[in-house]
């Protein structure tokens, strides 16, 4: 085969290439010279406060009412105020640029059919817009005019502004508030007791003040500020997962809730939320006291702010400076092991084993366990009613650290896991209480004697 016959084969491939690149593009229409045709008017915010959103065959009424939005079918609930403000200024930014296809066999391709996305935009009951929004590809979004074939290329907005159904489009905030705001903390649980805690206002320039106890039950010194802060902080923020519309009291608990939570802001507004039963594994009902309304929160929500007094009370079960630590003990069954420093010794040999002994252990392994000892706090306190698998008769691991101070030391009688298989059922010394301690923080320092040994 010559040069020229392969000249000619090369460029008649590129262009069988290009034909098919321009088959298969959008069709350009030819837009005429000066401002770009339109096939609605532009619309400005006072122009329309009605969007009509169908998504999956259901449709969402929404109306603009001065600065706040209200879902008014298929019911009657305030809508998420910043995904609608999103969603009417995505009407309002429409530009309409070229006219893609003409053809209706390529609506679907454009997913402008009628299957898709249909937003209709009305004032009162006038109807200014009847759209089919279709896909979004290189920051044009496709719109097809209801009755009309013509796909228009648009800029300004993206589909996923307005691809809402109606549990997307309603507002989940439970209760909303600024943090530093919230001035009492009444907890009522129906079996555990009551606690009031108040937060005094801040003079003018001066330090945040603290929470104190102005109320409790049951004895809660010394007292965690920082549960109060955590409480008031979720609080400020509470949003739902779900809407549980059709849950019945006696499904939900709500009839008879756990325990109530207030929250009292400065200028006397009040959030009461009553704690109900457990749906799943993952999800709890809650609800304003004096509102209808039932959702579901997270587990992890729940475990933030669904308090008993109890658990107020700072949950410190060692608090030892590393550089104090002169002995760390696991005591079990298999492989226990006693580390031994005296005191003031920093150097790479400063740790030995003393149990067993005779083996050089790894000297960063034995100071990250020291490290361990500083402001370890549990979990939560257990329940009275301990399960039997609670283990603490007969311990199966103790833990146990001792400083240079007098007087400081911190021992921890290990026993089974609790129910979530998450933590620990642990007695600290000179404790009354049973706690809950992370599994994670438990197996941190009860590592295998491996572990501990110089490699």
């Amino acid at each position: 085969m010559n040069r020229k016959t392969v000249f000619a084969g090369v460029i008649f491939a590129g262009l069988v290439l290009v034909t098919i690149a321009l088959l298969r593009s959008p069709e350009k229409g030819t837009r005429p010279p000066g401002e770009r045709p339109r096939p609605i008017p532009k619309l400005k915010a006072g122009d329309f406060d009605t969007l009509e959103v169908t998504k999956g065959g259901a449709t969402t009424v929404m109306k603009r009412q001065g600065d706040n939005y209200q879902i008014v079918k298929p019911i009657d609930y305030l809508a998420d105020k910043e995904s609608a403000k999103t969603g009417f200024e995505a009407i309002e930014k429409i530009e309409f640029n070229d006219i893609l296809s003409a053809e209706k066999s390529r609506q679907k391709e454009f997913e402008v059919d009628e299957s898709g996305l249909h937003v209709v935009v009305k004032k009162g009951d006038k109807l200014l817009a009847d759209l089919h929004v279709g896909k979004t590809a290189n920051d044009e979004t496709m719109v097809r005019l209801e009755g009309k074939d013509q796909v228009w290329a648009t800029t300004g907005f993206f589909r996923y502004q307005l691809d809402k159904d109606t549990l997307g489009w309603r507002d989940k905030h439970i209760s909303r508030y600024e943090e530093k705001d919230a001035h009492r903390i009444e907890v009522n649980h129906r079996t555990r007791g009551r606690i009031v805690i108040e937060r005094p206002a801040p003079s003018d320039g001066g330090p945040a003040p603290e929470w104190r106890v102005v109320e409790s039950s049951i004895n809660v010194e010394p007292f965690d500020k920082r549960m109060a802060t955590d409480v008031a902080t979720t609080l400020s923020a509470l949003a739902a997962s779900e809407f549980a519309d059709n849950a019945k009291p006696e499904e939900t608990g709500l009839d008879s809730p756990e325990n109530t939570v207030t929250v009292s802001l400065r200028d006397g507004k009040q959030y009461r939320i009553l704690f109900g039963k457990k749906k799943d594994d993952d999800n709890f009902y809650v609800k304003m006291a004096d509102k209808p309304q039932v959702f579901l929160i997270r587990k992890f929500q729940v475990e933030q702010i669904n308090k008993r007094p109890i658990d107020f009370r700072d949950r410190t079960i060692c608090d030892l400076a590393s550089a104090e630590i002169t002995e760390i003990s696991v005591a079990r069954d298999k492989d226990p092991f006693v580390l031994v420093r005296p005191p003031g010794k920093t150097g790479d040999d400063a740790w030995k084993l003393t149990k067993p002994a005779g083996t050089p252990p790894d000297i960063s392994k034995a100071n990250a366990l020291a490290g361990f000892f500083h402001d370890w706090k549990a979990q939560k306190y257990a329940e009275d009613n301990l399960p039997k698998s609670a283990g603490l008769a007969k311990p199966a691991t103790t833990i146990s650290a001792k400083s240079n101070v007098k007087g400081h030391v911190c021992t921890l009688k290990v026993g089974g896991e609790s129910a979530d298989k998450n933590n620990y059922y642990v007695v600290a010394s000179n404790q009354p209480h049973v706690f809950l301690v992370a599994k994670s923080d438990i197996d941190r320092i009860t590592v295998k004697l491996d572990e501990v040994k110089r490699k």
